[in-house]
């Protein structure tokens, strides 16, 4: 069967956004299927603002702020990019197979809707409008509602994410007519389940990340034929997204001193501080995440990948706009029958036990029962 695969992919330094891209396509592709990612870059896909609004804005000290912060990240970004390359894009050409043309908008979507047996939306936060109005995103919206391309397609959400607990009134006008065009609808946090209610859909189910639907094995295949850099010292693992956390990293360098490791300081979604860093790649992140003593990050599919490869880690927890996503982490921690392991005080928590034969055996009545295959 054809699959076209609308999922975030676009990134040059977000790895957990990467890994379930490729994830869920190679699941896919081993069952058989002609599986393919449908390029679709919504950038410049929300509705711009009115001139009144863009004048509101401009007076805002705090948004003025914001903004000013957001063009100074993408010139630092770029000077990153151009002096420490990461090579997303030569991982994307090289493990995922792609649609041809970029779609730019929603509207291009629709006039030329990507050919395929069905569509499949998910994973990651396709559902999410990231503090953006729902007038202001819907094209964006209605692109990741699969809302294009004929009726005899059939449509499937594969572990979507809404980002948050509960719709407001505006955004629930715009899902439920589109939900309900749906074939299969399930969802990767559990509190995705209380959000379909809420837009009329009783039978979405709460499945796992696609990230956890290989073994741990195909992903060292990613970094066995690669030159990797080797620590002769124990290590932390320190990967983190934005900065929508208060917490001071300054904490943990003077953690893992007392420890006596080192720390491997990796970013992502373009965060800047003043703490050396290391550029990996994708297999050198997959790499040295399962090499390290610790591990310690913001980020959900870094928590997954921990689980994984069994390793000793905690959570920083999201503030500010970013709230929301912790409940990702709530339903990852209630999947696996673990006690949360966010940071509060002190870093305890990293030494608290985990059941790993549990965890084995969780991984692998995810893989044996997972429903996807079986009802395409």
């Amino acid at each position: 069967m054809k699959i076209g695969i609308m999922t975030f992919w676009w990134s040059e330094d977000n790895y957990g956004q990467i890994l379930q891209c490729y994830a869920l396509q190679k699941y896919l592709r081993d069952a058989g299927h002609d599986a393919y990612l449908i390029r679709y870059d919504p950038k410049n896909d929300y509705i711009k603002l009115s001139i009144f609004g863009k004048i509101l804005k401009a007076f805002n000290p705090v948004k003025l702020n914001k903004y000013l912060k957001i063009k100074k990240q993408k010139i630092l970004d770029m000077y990153e990019k151009q002096k420490n390359p990461r090579n997303f894009d030569e991982f994307r050409n090289k493990y995922n197979k792609q649609s041809e043309r970029i779609y730019h908008s929603y509207n291009e979507l629709v006039d030329n809707p990507p050919e395929a047996d069905m569509y499949i939306t998910g994973s990651d936060q396709v559902w999410n409008t990231f503090g953006v109005s729902i007038e202001r995103a819907i094209n964006v919206i209605k692109a990741y509602l699969l809302d294009f391309g004929t009726s005899s397609i059939r449509r499937f959400a594969y572990a979507a994410s809404f980002g948050k607990e509960k719709l407001d009134n505006a955004s629930v006008k715009v899902f439920v007519p589109l939900l309900k065009k749906f074939d299969y609808i399930s969802v990767r946090e559990k509190t995705g389940l209380d959000i379909c209610k809420q837009c009329g859909i009783d039978s979405a189910e709460w499945v796992p990340d696609p990230t956890m639907l290989l073994d741990a094995d195909i992903y060292r295949t990613l970094y066995k034929n690669e030159k990797m850099r080797k620590y002769d010292k124990p290590f932390c693992f320190l990967y983190l997204v934005e900065d929508y956390f208060i917490f001071s990293v300054q904490k943990i360098y003077n953690w893992a001193e007392k420890k006596g490791i080192d720390v491997v300081y990796i970013t992502g979604n373009g965060r800047q501080d003043k703490y050396k860093k290391t550029y990996a790649t994708i297999p050198e992140w997959v790499y040295l995440l399962e090499h390290a003593e610790y591990v310690i990050t913001n980020s959900y599919h870094c928590s997954v990948f921990s689980l994984l490869f069994k390793k000793k880690f905690a959570v920083i927890p999201n503030e500010k706009e970013l709230k929301g996503t912790n409940t990702r982490l709530n339903s990852l921690f209630e999947l696996f029958e673990i006690e949360n392991r966010f940071i509060d005080i002190d870093f305890s928590v990293l030494d608290n036990e985990i059941h790993w034969q549990f965890v084995s055996n969780t991984f692998q009545n995810i893989k044996s029962n997972c429903k996807l295959n079986s009802i395409i």
